[in-house]
């Protein structure tokens, strides 16, 4: 074998294992965008349940200023902006749940990359 060819196998070789990086490369970008959007998504989500919350909160300080609060729990969640509220509270939960498994999926997704042991060179 001439020292040219020798040249090209070891070329050749280090073009796979460019292929194989840059790929491996893209992948892991393209999981960590996902994960940026997921958690860009869980913050809005976050920030709903928040003023949520607040809007419950300021409807009961409302009421029991004007000396309207409820005598129970119950009369209280009966109220249409409280009710509504809180069936709202419920959904953005769910969705939060389901937002952190997807983080968790995408994070399971990411593979080590496995060192081989490389063929010397010939």
């Amino acid at each position: 074998m001439t020292i040219w060819e020798k040249a090209i196998i070891n070329i050749q070789r280090g073009v796979q294992k460019l292929t194989v990086v840059a790929a491996t490369f893209a992948e892991r970008v393209r999981i960590e965008i996902n994960i940026v959007r997921l958690r860009i998504r869980i913050n809005e989500v976050q920030a709903r349940l928040d003023e949520l919350h607040r809007i419950i909160g300021s409807r009961l300080i409302d009421m029991k200023n004007r000396s309207e609060a409820p005598k129970t729990v119950e009369q209280f969640l009966q109220v249409e902006d409280i009710a509504t509220a809180l069936t709202e509270v419920v959904e953005r939960t769910q969705e939060l749940a389901e937002l952190n498994h997807d983080i968790r999926n995408e994070k399971a997704a990411i593979q080590p990359v496995s060192r081989t042991t490389e063929d010397p060179l010939v």
